[in-house]
């Protein structure tokens, strides 16, 4: 056995430095990867076995010892894993409704959780370089305005059976990722981008972020998706408060202007369509590409209110809920009548799923996990990072009216780890260390 001198101990300790390294930079990857891949991996499989595969070695060459004695001692961290375990043991012991399709919905239900888990760990090991949380956000800004302008000309300029004007879709993503996600993700994109600005000091990085920016935001509007502008102007809305007219308002204006060009181009939309095709066709297909805020509230509320009353009924116990998996059918019963609906496969809102699923006691896990999570972000915005408490903003506007599960990484949308847990868990993890260099700091004699 080698005697504890001390070339051996320096050995050891420029060992551990190496396998310290080595996890921060396979985090990094295995956490950039995911959350930028939200606008460019192609489908579920490849998105989520990114994290999967990625973060694997990161968990292993990590050092997971300080953190653990940190979560053991706060309360935000607690009230995580009391919120997700309370909803996974809940589905556990539901009795399934459905047992052809129950397994695996199970089995979907227990990855994704586990997804979750690691994905939530990850970030709080990012959370802890400023640096690592910048590129990430710089990766995934870049990536996500690649993604719109590349299915804007393919949709307006290229691509047939398309027309100038319709709800935009991302095509790197299924071929065609849903206008709702499509908007959510990159108006986060495009707000995150916009927060991180302020602390970019070089010109030509500036120009082409804002340059970006600008896309984005556009891009966003036109999915068409009201859940992406409310979630926009509440972000927006946060961030101009928590830093002030004169740091907040190019942001703003850009957000303004974007969405004042997008109700007026109907004109633009039409002549480019009229371009594209025939005069006859043009005539028979006018009417879809005109009039955008007439097209939104047309839409109505696309019969959530129906959705929202069937997963209302379908609760036989207020305080425990109906758990996640298998139940899908009890409210579906209720919209059988409704042919347009019948198919909808979840609630069409994170925040009451989480009550349907939960009951009052998920909701309440729930609001105490959101409790902490804003009053460290707010803390965070007063000492002058402002990016986390928008962007948990934007992902509450977002996921009111929309988002599967708020306890799984395998949900349809996809999106709810980003919207939600990746603002959630920087602002616990940032605003702890704020919360202990607080404590720990002398008070000045009077």
């Amino acid at each position: 056995m080698k005697s504890l001198t001390p070339a051996f101990i320096n050995e050891c300790a420029t060992h551990e430095l190496r396998r310290s390294m080595a996890g921060i930079w396979a985090g990094q990857i295995a956490v950039t990867g995911f959350v930028a891949g939200h606008s460019c991996l192609p489908n579920i499989w490849v998105h989520l076995g990114w994290l999967l595969i990625a973060g694997l070695p990161a968990l292993a060459l990590t050092d997971w010892t300080p953190h653990l004695r940190r979560w053991q001692t706060d309360a935000g961290a607690l009230s995580v894993v009391a919120f997700l375990l309370w909803m996974t043991l809940r589905s556990c012991i539901q009795v399934p409704f459905m047992p052809d399709r129950t397994l695996d919905e199970i089995m979907r239900g227990i990855v994704g959780v586990s997804l979750l888990v690691m994905f939530c760990a990850l970030v709080w090991q990012q959370a802890q370089s400023r640096e690592s949380l910048h590129a990430v956000g710089w990766v995934t800004g870049m990536t996500s305005a690649l993604a719109a302008l590349i299915s804007i000309l393919l949709s307006y300029f290229v691509l047939p059976h398309h027309q100038a004007g319709e709800r935009l879709m991302n095509l790197l993503v299924h071929g065609g990722l849903n206008p709702v996600c499509t908007g959510l993700i990159f108006g986060f994109a495009a707000l995150w981008l916009a927060a991180l600005m302020e602390h970019e000091a070089t010109p030509l990085p500036r120009r082409i972020a804002w340059a970006a920016i600008v896309l984005l935001h556009f891009a966003a509007f036109l999915s068409g998706s009201r859940g992406a502008m409310l979630a926009l102007a509440c972000g927006h809305a946060v961030l101009l408060s928590a830093r002030g007219w004169r740091r907040g308002r190019v942001a703003v204006c850009v957000f303004l202007l974007t969405g004042a060009v997008y109700f007026t181009s109907a004109p633009l939309f039409a002549h480019l369509a009229h371009w594209r095709s025939e005069p006859a066709a043009v005539t028979a297909s006018a009417p879809g590409i005109t009039h955008h805020f007439q097209k939104a509230v047309e839409r109505g509320d696309n019969s959530r209110l129906d959705i929202y009353r069937a997963g209302w009924n379908a609760m036989d116990n207020l305080w425990l809920g109906t758990g996640q998996w298998g139940v899908c059918g009890i409210w579906q019963c209720e919209l059988q009548a409704k042919a347009d609906i019948s198919m909808m496969s979840h609630l069409h809102s994170a925040f009451l799923a989480t009550f349907v699923h939960g009951g009052i006691v998920g909701a309440a896990l729930l609001l105490l996990v959101l409790s902490h999570g804003i009053k460290r972000a707010r803390r965070l915005a007063v000492q002058g990072d402002a990016t986390w408490i928008a962007l948990l903003a934007f992902g509450c506007g977002g996921l009111l009216f929309d988002g599967e599960s708020l306890a799984s990484l395998a949900t349809a949308p996809r999106f709810e780890g980003l919207l939600f847990w990746l603002p959630l868990t920087v602002a616990l993890a940032r605003g702890s260390v704020i919360s202990r260099s607080a404590e720990n700091r002398p008070v000045s004699e009077p």
